[in-house]
């Protein structure tokens, strides 16, 4: 079966409850079940192994669109995420703009939202976590205060495999005093308040961009794949995501060039 935007059932409603809306603002964090069906999400699933084979002669580190993570033990770089990811396929762009997550977000926001960016991480067998961080970065001027990302499970998501680990509470402001600095230490936060994000395949997380989080090792055998889908309130500047591309990509040709004998591309 081909895979179009036909093969979404955008007719499908979802509401977040006044329940999960106050979780959202205490804990800077939700939760919401089976958001997509299981057919949706094997026609979700059918389209990664699709940009994966496809596009393998461009999974390149000199490539802006493609990182690597590497291996927890043995240091070998796996490839890691496509960043962007909506102009090589009409479904996860359609997933984006799909008014299960519009509708919670404009909940939350009490406005619609805006995409800023999208990025498809595949977490390879073995492949290492991130560290704890917030994602929205002090050293940025005029990034939106705004900035959430939502969290969809294409594969099952758990400790096992380095489900994404939250920490309650934390969203009201920067842990860090120094701007420079992004990647927090573990005694920023209290490990009472860790939640570990386990997820089956359909269902979403939505977090908050100052919520603390990182992840561990992939120690399964197989990915864990999730689309992590990042917005902002309209009234919080609009539509960011060509002019926070631009800046984004400009910062990582400048990192690459000196690391690299290639010359850094985006394809």
């Amino acid at each position: 079966m081909a895979i179009t935007a036909q093969t979404i059932d955008t007719g499908r409603t979802a509401k977040i409850s006044s329940e999960q809306l106050k979780a959202y603002h205490d804990d800077g964090f939700v939760i919401l079940r089976s958001l997509f069906s299981p057919a949706e999400m094997d026609l979700i699933q059918q389209e990664c192994d699709r940009l994966l084979a496809e596009y393998s002669q461009f999974i390149d580190p000199l490539n802006l669109r493609c990182r690597f993570m590497p291996h927890h033990k043995s240091g070998e770089p796996l490839f890691e995420v496509f960043d962007p990811v909506n102009d090589l396929s009409e479904l996860l762009h359609q997933v984006c703009f799909d008014v299960r997550i519009t509708s919670a977000l404009e909940a939350i926001y009490q406005e619609p939202a805006e995409l800023f960016k999208e990025k498809l991480i595949y977490k390879m067998p073995g492949a290492n976590g991130y560290r704890l961080h917030q994602d929205i970065p002090q050293s940025w001027p005029g990034w939106p205060c705004s900035f959430l990302t939502v969290l969809l499970a294409i594969d099952g998501c758990s400790r096992s495999n380095g489900c994404t680990e939250v920490y309650r509470g934390y969203h009201g402001g920067f842990l860090l005093a120094d701007p420079s600095e992004y990647m927090l230490s573990d005694d920023c936060v209290c490990q009472s308040r860790r939640e570990f994000l386990e997820l089956g395949s359909g269902d979403v997380a939505i977090f908050h961009g100052l919520t603390p989080h990182g992840s561990a090792a992939n120690q399964s055998a197989g990915t864990r794949r999730a689309f992590y889908i990042s917005y902002n309130a309209r009234s919080d500047g609009g539509d960011q995501r060509h002019s926070h591309y631009d800046a984004f990509q400009a910062m990582l040709k400048d990192r690459l060039i000196p690391e690299s004998t290639g010359v850094p591309y985006f394809r």
